[in-house]
């Protein structure tokens, strides 16, 4: 049941930079333990809690979700710990993916918003999961996009020694750690004229999230392993959009997590950045899988 508006009102800091379309508007929420973190929110019928991927912000990850499921669905989207607008993590604080979904479930208790669809996209996807096992009566369905239960590929093998060797690097240093994501993002743009003529915009936000987080992200991703707690969730409506072409999440581990999920699959031909680079496609597919998850018997109207 969504109650009325905690105790916020809409701002836009004064630096911000303006995104390349009109979004839904940043509340400046208030928790329990009186910590403040801005939240996009509507309210809406089915709320869809919407959970961003690694370097990002969810502007960035959902700009093109926003307002059309604002306008039929309700969302709230928030920053993680230590991206973008999200809560601060402390001077000898590591990033934590359990951590991050209790974030969430705290921003909820402010907002009065009993039950939600659960949208994660790659890092959303195990901040999604550590929800649902730590939260389950405030799921009503899952969505994961581009994203796996466990992150234990050749490459990311490959990866957990590179990243490990980096990061004491990355906590002294402002641009190593921070490049990983805007050299991704830099072809992007190169390869679609939407994302070059939004590059300023898109950098600043990608600019937010500090090197030692972007470092420790990846490393809380390799240590994780959610496959023992599936069965956890059984019973929960769940849709998987598996990325095809995904050179970032390996499309057998995302259609593994489907398996374990006992997940309905919605294909998306696109590689991981499909959500700048195609949003038209991303928006739909996103949608069907919603859409999928709230018509599931078991999921009465969350009032």
């Amino acid at each position: 049941m969504t109650r009325g508006l905690p105790r916020f009102t809409a701002r836009r800091p004064a630096a911000e930079a303006v995104a390349p379309i009109e979004l839904p508007p940043r509340y400046p929420v208030v928790l329990a333990d009186g910590a403040i973190v801005d939240v996009r929110y509507v309210r809406g019928p089915n709320p869809i809690l919407l959970l961003h991927g690694w370097a990002l912000t969810a502007d960035v990850n959902f700009l093109h979700l926003l307002n059309p499921l604002a306008e039929t669905n309700g969302v709230v989207a928030m920053d993680m710990r230590g991206h973008g607008r999200g809560l601060p993590l402390g001077a000898g604080e590591r990033f934590d993916i359990a951590q991050c979904a209790d974030d969430a479930a705290a921003v909820l208790n402010a907002l009065g918003i009993a039950r939600v669809v659960v949208c994660g996209y790659s890092l959303g996807g195990p901040v999604g999961l550590e929800f649902a096992l730590r939260h389950r009566d405030r799921v009503r369905g899952l969505v994961f996009e581009a994203t796996a239960m466990a992150f234990d590929s050749a490459t990311d093998k490959i990866g957990r020694c590179f990243f490990r060797c980096l990061r004491p690097f990355a906590h002294r240093s402002g641009g190593i750690g921070r490049s990983i994501p805007l050299q991704y993002f830099r072809k992007t743009r190169r390869k679609n004229p939407q994302v070059a003529a939004m590059w300023a915009w898109l950098k600043t936000e990608l600019r937010r999230c500090h090197p030692r987080v972007i470092v420790d992200v990846i490393l809380a991703e390799y240590a994780l392993d959610f496959r023992p707690h599936a069965p956890a969730l059984t019973g929960l409506p769940a849709a998987v959009v598996v990325t095809t072409r995904d050179g970032a999440v390996p499309p057998h581990d995302q259609r593994t997590l489907a398996t374990l999920l006992h997940a309905t699959v919605f294909e998306l031909d696109a590689p991981h950045d499909v959500f700048l680079a195609d949003p038209a496609k991303y928006l739909a597919a996103t949608r069907n899988a919603i859409d999928h998850v709230l018509a599931e018997p078991g999921t009465p109207h969350a009032g």
